[in-house]
Parts: C-alpha cells; structure tokens; sequence
C-alpha cells in the first residue's frame, strides 16, 4: 500500500515566518541581556564602597595620642595631600582585555601596588582581584566637622564618549560622636 506521493513540508513563507519572529525576539533580547549584565558589574561598586565606609568607621573609632600622650581628636584619613585620587586612574581598565577589567597586578611604575597608598592602607583597603571600577576618597574636618566622600567610577561599555558610571557614599560624624553615612550609595548613571 502506498501512500499519497505529495509530501508535507514546511513552505518558504512559513520558514520566512519563523526567521522573522526569532529576529523580532533576539532585537529584544539582546539589548536586555547587555543591561543586565552591565548592571551585574555594579556590584563591585556597592560592595568595595561598603568596605570603603566600613574601613572609615574603624579609623574614626580608633584611639590615636601624641608623641607625649596626648589624645588627638579623631578624623578620617585622606585629608589635604593624603587625598587618593582615582585608583588606579579613569578609564585605565578599558583596553586591558580579560572582560575589559583592570588586572591585579598593575602597579606604579616604581614597583609599588596601587593600593599601598596611606590612605588605602589607613582603610585597610585594597582589591587583588581584576575590577571595572576605579576609586578615590577625600576628607575634612576632625572631631565631629569630620566628613568624607568616597567615590566609585566606572566605564562599563569602555566607549570614548567620557561618561562614566558614578557611585558615592558620604560619612560624617552625628554630635554623638558616632560615624554616621548616608540612607545608601548616590549613583549617577549606574549602567551608563
């Protein structure tokens, strides 16, 4: 017994249909998944900006004296000349392959880690692992005028358009005399 001779098969409209509507899906998933994926690399900001305020209470907290015994009124390190500028400086990472991450081992070019800053150090921070981020903090004032911004900036699509990703985190001293910080991190253009 034979069949029917005609076989059933899908015609070119139907397939150019398919075509279609997969194209129609990936225009918009594409550009979803790159979003998400630049926002999961946000986390390293909010994350080394909570060791940052963390490493800040610790300083303030800390009993420092004089040479003589003296109580010196407490402050957050980094003010005047031990400000830390942008480490390890805007846009470094971009063009260093390995996702477009700093690498851990870049240094200065006399051999020190970047992190061995005094300031860094007074933080007890530093990062051994590739980052996107670079960091700066500043400070003034002592006793309870004692304020500091520590700052986390980013170029996370590595464009040479100078918009960065921008996340801050403030701290200063209630009259307490206790580290206070803001509700959360301030960010602008979190994802650029």
């Amino acid at each position: 017994m034979r069949g029917n001779g005609k076989q059933r098969g899908f015609t070119l409209i139907e397939l150019m249909i398919v075509v279609a509507i997969l194209g129609i899906l990936a225009a918009m998933a594409i550009p979803a998944f790159t979003k998400y994926v630049r926002r999961s690399k946000t986390s390293e900001a909010l994350m080394n900006l909570r060791k940052i305020f963390d490493g800040s209470v610790a300083y303030y907290e800390r009993d420092f004296s004089g040479r003589f015994g003296q109580r010196i009124t407490p402050q957050f390190p980094g003010q005047g000349n031990d400000a830390v500028g942008a480490t390890p400086g805007p846009n470094f990472c971009c063009g260093q392959g390995g996702g477009e991450k700093c690498l851990p081992q870049n240094s200065f070019s006399n051999g020190r880690n970047l992190w061995d800053q005094a300031t860094w150090q007074a933080l007890n921070f530093g990062i051994d692992d590739p980052h996107y981020f670079w960091y700066s903090y500043t400070s003034s004032g002592s006793g309870t005028a004692s304020r500091f911004t520590a700052t986390a900036n980013g170029n996370l699509n590595c464009s040479n358009d100078g918009v960065y990703s921008t996340f801050e985190r403030v701290g200063g001293v209630s009259p307490e005399n206790s580290v206070v910080g803001g509700a959360g991190v301030f960010s602008v253009r979190e994802t650029e």
